[in-house]
């Protein structure tokens, strides 16, 4: 279907009047979809660094920020694609490590986000066009993980603009068709440098796309034109004219697969360049140490480590029985997040779908595309999903916002024409439903993500995040250990133990060294230099003025080294108990007692007691 037919059809789904005409020139989509931006901007900067890093943050900016000295990286399926690695590599360097800074390509992303409703013009109309920028600019979920170190939004912000360059790259005729092929193709490309569920973006726009070519051939065969009528007018006029000798015919498809090759090789090379190791001083390839070497068999080195190596170590982790759990449970949690943080979007989703499958002259494909694809994510992802967690609902909620921003503008339109007509009573039923939604909307939004951002009771919050009362605190630990010199931090007992403080350059960490988060994470953005003991005698006598002991290890079958063992020797020191986690699950270390000196501390610095 062409985009102006999708276009044709999709506006005959619903009367046409004077009043929507006027209506659509009132909502031109460019300049509202802009301020909606700006909107979806601020409300993902203002305190972005002010919530305590969760674990898989602290772990991943703490690897980011070794990488920034140490020069070394290779692919590693635990810490997910190599996007956020290099690119806050670089915003490291240039503003330094932060908890700002970590989230802030996260939050430009999601905050950038509804401008790729621009992208599907010509298949909405301007008000659904800027229906589907707000629901992308004030979803609940969208917006709390869009101020979280994580590559879900990163990715589902890729995809959709991936998809949206290559549906004008389908409407688009001439040069134009190629540019936004090549721009969608880079997308595409960055999504699968983001997280490797970019593959199953893949599987359900493949299937979408099988559904949509269903709905071809079924319109078709209700028109009595018969099956070759669901492929292309060129292509069988095209067919046609090569029965008759005309070989001119064979020029477009062969500037399409030329097209294509330039695509497949443009999707590799940035392949390449996120995925390649880089080994700086150290023995391998490396991508940098190839170039400057201009050494064309470690260059070769290099893209099959880049290629086949990481599809090796992606086979051999995530592709290997690592999320092997009972679905039920999962698929449970997932409607649950939904219902917190989408329920809105998801009732506006199946309304839109089946106002614009059966109230006009055919279903527009985009629209359908959306649903199925929105469909498959909510039944799938509880399936490939290693731990519960609502970061997964992102890649629901993105593309369900399309037929839902169909539903959103037809109440808005159901208004506006009642308001032309002086129908009062369709004017407040719209106002009813708008306030509605937005009450939903902003309601969760507000207590999710500025409210109870750590809460153990926010449907949102997985359990390893640590608490906001632990703020003020993490900024005086790094401040001793800035004005610290020699050893700034030790961690005492088994549990935090680490022979090799060095080994945690790249990851996976060894030792007792994921017991120590968030804390490890603060320690190094403050540059300090840590150690590690089990022997009680290094507690005697002169010590780094922070010392970290584990808490209390009642939960745990085995016998540990706690900080009532150690209080003893901490004379001159501050205590303060710190749960890393929100909640407990199983055994955990979530007790940590941080010992500090008094003398080192400000006099403005919290009193001893429990945080989290």
């Amino acid at each position: 279907m062409s985009g102006s037919d999708a276009t044709q059809s999709h506006s005959g789904s619903f009367a046409a009047s004077d009043a929507t005409g006027m209506l659509e020139r009132f909502t031109h989509p460019v300049p509202l979809v802009g301020l909606v931006t700006v909107f979806a901007l601020a409300l993902r900067l203002v305190g972005l660094g002010t919530r305590v890093a969760h674990q898989d943050e602290a772990r991943v900016a703490y690897w980011i920020a070794r990488y920034v000295e140490t020069g070394i990286w290779s692919y590693r399926p635990i810490v997910h694609g190599p996007f956020l690695v290099h690119v806050n590599s670089v915003l490291f360097s240039l503003f330094g490590a932060s908890d700002f800074t970590m989230r802030l390509i996260v939050a430009l992303a999601g905050g950038l986000l509804p401008l790729s409703a621009l992208l599907f013009r010509r298949r909405l109309r301007d008000s659904e066009t800027v229906a589907l920028a707000l629901l992308l600019a004030t979803n609940p979920i969208l917006l709390y993980y869009s101020r979280f170190m994580r590559n879900d939004v990163l990715l589902a912000a890729a995809m959709l603009f991936a998809l949206g360059f290559f549906v004008r790259a389908y409407d688009a005729g001439g040069t134009r068709r190629a540019g936004y092929f090549f721009v969608g193709v880079a997308c595409f490309a960055l999504g699968f440098t983001m997280k490797e569920n970019a593959l199953l973006y893949a599987a359900c726009w493949g299937g979408a796309a099988v559904l949509l070519y269903d709905h071809r051939l079924f319109l078709r065969r209700v028109g009595n034109d018969g099956v070759a009528a669901a492929f292309p007018d060129w292509s069988r006029s095209g067919a046609s004219r090569l029965r008759d000798g005309d070989r001119s015919v064979l020029r477009r498809p062969l500037v399409y697969l030329g097209v294509g090759l330039l695509g497949v090789l443009e999707f590799f090379a940035i392949i390449v360049f996120f995925y390649a190791p880089r080994s700086q001083g150290q023995a391998g390839p490396g991508l940098w140490k190839a170039l400057g070497r201009g050494d064309a068999w470690m260059f070769l080195a290099v893209v099959d480590e880049a290629i086949f190596g990481t599809w090796r170590e992606f086979m051999g982790s995530w592709a290997g029985g690592h999320q092997s759990h009972p679905y039920l449970p999962f698929l449970e949690h997932h409607l649950g997040v939904i219902k917190v943080g989408a329920l809105a979007l998801v009732v506006l989703a199946v309304v839109g779908f089946l106002v614009d499958r059966y109230s006009g002259e055919r279903p527009s494909d985009l629209v359908s595309f959306g649903f199925y694809w929105g469909f498959a994510s909510v039944l799938g992802y509880p399936l490939v999903m290693d731990i519960k967690a609502a970061w997964a609902v992102v890649h629901v909620v993105v593309p369900l916002a399309i037929p839902a921003a169909v539903a959103l503008a037809l109440v808005f339109r159901w208004g506006w024409e009642g308001h032309q007509r002086d129908d009062d009573l369709s004017v407040v039923a719209a106002v009813l439903l708008l306030l509605l939604v937005g009450a939903q909307v902003g309601t969760a939004a507000y207590s999710t993500t500025y409210q109870h951002p750590q809460s153990p009771d926010n449907e949102l919050v997985q359990y390893a995040q640590s608490s906001t009362e632990m703020d003020a605190l993490l900024s005086d630990l790094q401040d001793v250990a800035r004005e610290n010199e020699g050893t700034d931090v030790l961690y005492y007992g088994e549990k935090f133990y680490a022979g090799n403080e060095a080994g945690h350059d790249v990851p996976p960490a060894t030792g007792g060294w994921f017991a120590r988060l968030p804390l490890e994470w603060y320690f190094e953005a403050a540059d300090a230099e840590v150690t590690s003991t089990r022997d009680p005698s290094d507690l005697v006598g002169e010590k780094p003025p922070i010392v970290v002991a584990l808490g209390d290890a009642s939960t745990c079958d085995s016998e540990e080294d706690v900080a009532d063992d150690v209080d003893r020797y901490m004379k001159g020191y501050v205590r303060y108990d710190v749960q890393r986690f929100g909640y407990d699950s199983g055994c955990t270390v979530s007790s940590v007692v941080i010992f500090v000196d008094q003398d080192a501390l400000p006099a403005d610095a919290p009193k001893p007691g429990t945080f989290g």
